[in-house]
């Protein structure tokens, strides 16, 4: 590939997040000896959206960016210091903030422009230092050339609404944010990020946000509801105007659920005819899931189950096997659908709501529109309900083949990056290292693994809660950060890398072995998404982001980072960097 091809694959895997994708090319570029400073900061600016913020920061610096006086290069630094500084306390953040100041200086000294300028001013505050925030801010509206619609619009007219905050005229801050949003009205992700912006400043500075809500973009749904047969047309018609009036107040923009006959294909229905984005949650293989949550309620509901389907925006699968008679398949759907619609909410800094078509009752099982609106409603986010009258269901027993051999587990895959590169004499200190520190550090574990298997420099991990092995994780990296490797004759590039899945496994006795085994679809998931990681990081799946993200939002943070590598007879997957909140 030509370096000028590089370049335009490298700017559309940016555009598109797929960020791991983006460095891997321009590192692979970079090291087939082509010295470009474009690629070395395409290959940063990757680690640094993907949250690998340390291996970022020592990429930054082995790639000679640190030594530039390129203003990209400049204000890269400055984001980079920004991103350690934010996630600090007290004097460490103060230390970070300011050092960011000075690299976002630097930028504009070398004809940075006003972007360098603003975000001085805010790292500025954040350090503590008002008077040389103000000095900045008013620095930043320095007349200049004028800046048309679409993005470059946007983020001009957004960097003076930021430097007039600061300046306390927030009158004319909110004027500015206003043309900004004119400028992209569709750029959510643009106005998600001003948002998380502005609202730190009015954080530290005790402001009003309410003027900010110009920016929220529109809120992320979950929606549920009891599956029933074909209704009177009057019914139905009834049914779907109460449907469009609470997506309309509730300003409902992107919908994730399943599509079931009944009320699931009205929601769907009702989404679409909105405007609003649907994807589906599939709890089965398609042909599976026609057949038994489908069809059995009457032919009309397949026509429209297909209809549905080829608009929705996505469709993501809890399984792609056949229905085998376990009905925790569905409440594992549903709980991955409602993690989904929390993750998007939080990505664009906007609301999460459940709507729901339900009869009242509570639930007679583990999955089911009572048992969804049960989970949600012990997140403490709001619901809104739409009152169902049916016949009293019978007694529903589930159904599960064998209860023993199946548990739904969370799951981490750990190696060790650069392992492969070392000496024979050094594989001895590795283990008296790295894999001691890596024990230990089990050892220390309040809620330890349930299930361990080891081999070379690798760990499989089994845990029976998602917020257990998100801490085990954290705790792993944390522990090899304070590894003295350099004093074990070891190289210091060794580093974690950590992949996490949440999902239904099967629970069997190796029989060569006679040991404990959990195996699965769901395990080769875990063990898929663990050769993408950015090393030093911890990286879990879309469905163990959605359930740390709506049980334990306090403690952990889930950013998304872009698609594993596709690899033969294996579809990529969302994947979402793991950090503490």
């Amino acid at each position: 590939m030509s370096v000028e091809a590089s370049f335009d694959e490298l700017a559309a895997l940016l555009q598109r997040g797929e960020h791991l994708s983006a460095y891997d090319l321009a590192r692979r570029v970079l090291d087939e000896g082509e010295h470009s400073l474009t690629l070395a900061h395409a290959a940063v600016l990757s680690l640094a959206r993907a949250g690998a913020t340390d291996f970022a920061r020592a990429e930054f610096v082995r790639l000679g960016l640190a030594d530039s006086k390129d203003p990209e290069a400049l204000s890269l630094g400055g984001r980079l210091l920004k991103d350690v500084a934010l996630t600090a306390n007290a004097s460490r953040r103060r230390a970070f903030a300011r050092a960011s100041a000075r690299a976002y200086v630097a930028a504009t000294d070398n004809g940075g422009g006003r972007y360098g300028l603003v975000n001085a001013a805010t790292m500025s505050l954040v350090a503590g230092d008002m008077p040389r925030a103000m000095d900045l801010a008013q620095a930043a509206l320095d007349p200049g050339a004028a800046v048309g619609q679409g993005e470059a619009g946007y983020f001009d007219n957004a960097s003076r609404a930021e430097a007039l905050f600061l300046l306390g005229r927030w009158e004319e801050a909110a004027e500015r944010l206003g043309a900004a949003v004119a400028s992209a009205p569709s750029s959510l992700s643009a106005h998600a990020s001003t948002l998380r912006q502005l609202s730190m400043i009015a954080a530290e500075i005790g402001a009003p946000t309410a003027w900010l809500e110009i920016l929220r973009p529109p809120v992320s749904a979950h929606f549920t509801g009891h599956m029933f047969a074909a209704r009177e047309p009057a019914d139905e018609a009834g049914l779907k105007a109460a449907m469009a009036e609470i997506v309309r107040v509730q300003k409902v923009g992107f919908g994730y659920g399943g599509l079931a006959a009944g009320a699931d294909i009205l929601w769907a229905e009702t989404l679409l005819a909105a405007g609003a984005e649907l994807h589906v949650v599939a709890p089965l293989a398609l042909p599976s899931y026609v057949e038994t949550s489908v069809r059995p309620f009457g032919e009309p509901w397949v026509e429209r189950f297909e209809a549905c389907l080829a608009r929705a925006s996505s469709v993501r699968f809890a399984a792609r096997d056949p229905y085998a008679g376990d009905d925790e398949v569905f409440a594992y759907a549903s709980r991955f659908a409602i993690g989904c619609a929390i993750l998007r909410a939080e990505g664009l800094s906007t609301r999460a709501v459940q709507v729901a078509m339900w009869d009242g009752r509570p639930a007679t099982g583990p999955a089911g529109a009572s048992a969804d609106v049960a989970y949600w409603r012990e997140t403490g986010r709001p619901q809104a309900i739409l009152p169902f009258e049916r016949p009293a269901p019978d007694a529903v027993v589930a159904r599960s083949p064998d209860a023993s051999d199946r548990g739904v587990k969370a799951m981490l895959f750990i190696d060790v990056r650069g392992f492969g590169a070392l000496h024979d004499a050094q594989v001895p200190a590795f283990f008296e290292v790295v894999m001691a520190g890596m024990a230990k550090a089990i050892r220390r574990l309040a809620a330890p693994p349930e299930h361990v298997e080891t081999w070379g420099d690798g760990a499989f991990l089994v845990f029976d809660r998602p917020a257990d092995a998100a801490e085990a994780a954290l705790a792993l990296l944390e522990a090899h950060r304070r590894l003295n490797l350099r004093a074990g004759g070891l190289p210091r590039h060794l580093a974690l890398r950590i992949g996490g899945h949440y999902g239904p496994v099967h629970l069997r006795v190796n029989p060569i072995t006679g040991a404990q085994a959990v195996v699965g679809a769901h395990v080769v998931v875990a063990a898929r998404i663990e050769p993408d990681v950015a090393p030093g990081a911890a990286y879990v799946s879309e469905a163990m982001a959605g359930i740390l993200a709506t049980r334990h939002a306090d403690r952990y943070r889930c950013g998304y980072v872009g698609r594993t590598t596709p690899r033969k007879s294996f579809p990529p997957v969302s994947i979402f960097n793991l950090s503490r909140r």
